[in-house]
């Protein structure tokens, strides 16, 4: 996840909270529209004594990623890369055309900003407008789960030193690129995307939980455009191997689909609890069943 990134995220964080937005009247006692979710029945419960803290890991998590730099890439190690260590699914980043990358980081800037505001957009809906607090806490939520996960747990790039495509390209330097930088340290995994694909399936879930008859492929293939956009873009820009980005993408699934899920008040496809047996040994189960669109 870049530095812009991040700090988009981060004033996103504090502009919700110092933002209050209109909340909808409801009106008469008439029963709502089956196709909708009922006004009166919440949809997710908030537990602000577990919510909030996550939320501030993951605010100052952020900001301390801000101001974390790894070493300078020696000329040495640049000289000792070789395309051959790279797999071979992941050698296509290395025949592209460097030139463009200038033109392309310009769109991953304002695709970054673009996505980070996108859940805003689910207050369009009444029904989900007159919950704008849970639901607008849920989004932020997801979104600081994703940046925990990007800067404090094992799988981001403080723990991971995976160069970027970038550093292979020789003629780099004459495009204002320096390969370097201890950044191009971080091409595992790609924060852009998986901050991106948060915001994106955390609407299609939001959704589909206020609407229960619409139709759940048709809105998770929406959401999944915006999300390989940007993998297209950050793969032109040279910062991500294919692998990078297709983890970006998973963590992004994970965090948006399931932090609005965990906190669903009735949840019938997804279900939590440990297991124990002689051949698996002990550990926590989560079940996710698909809707059957059958019985719809």
């Amino acid at each position: 996840m870049g530095r812009n990134s991040i700090a988009i995220g981060l004033l996103l964080f504090f502009a919700v909270f110092t933002t209050t937005p209109v909340q909808a009247q409801h009106t008469g006692s008439a029963p709502s529209d089956s196709t909708q979710h009922d006004p009166h029945r919440p949809v997710y419960h908030i537990n602000y004594w577990i919510d909030a803290p996550i939320i501030a890991v993951g605010a100052v998590s952020g900001a301390v990623w801000l101001n974390y730099k790894k070493p300078l890439i020696t000329d040495a190690e640049l000289n000792a890369r070789n395309v051959n260590d790279v797999p071979s699914f992941d050698r296509i980043s290395l025949h592209q055309n460097i030139g463009l990358v200038p033109t392309w980081d310009k769109y991953a800037s304002a695709g970054q900003l673009i996505g980070a505001a996108m859940p805003v957009l689910l207050l369009a809906d009444p029904s989900i407008r007159a919950d704008w607090l849970p639901v607008l806490t849920l989004g932020l939520e997801a979104n600081m789960a994703a940046l925990i996960i990007f800067t404090l747990s094992p799988l981001g790039p403080r723990f991971i030193d995976r160069y970027r495509p970038l550093v292979y390209y020789t003629n780099a330097a004459q495009y204002g690129i320096d390969r370097n930088d201890g950044i191009n340290k971080n091409s595992f995994y790609s924060g852009h995307v998986a901050s991106v694909t948060t915001s994106a399936f955390f609407m299609a879930k939001v959704y589909c939980d206020y609407h229960p008859d619409a139709n759940p492929y048709i809105v998770y293939a929406l959401a999944a455009v915006p999300s390989l956009g940007m993998g297209v873009i950050r793969f032109m820009t040279l910062d991500h191997f294919p692998s990078d980005i297709a983890v970006g993408l998973g963590v992004g699934i994970a965090c948006g689909v399931l932090v609005p899920q965990l906190h669903r008040v009735e949840s019938d496809n997804l279900s939590m609890g440990f297991y124990s047996s002689p051949e698996m040994g002990t550990g926590l189960a989560l079940r996710w069943r698909l809707p059957d669109l059958a019985s719809r």
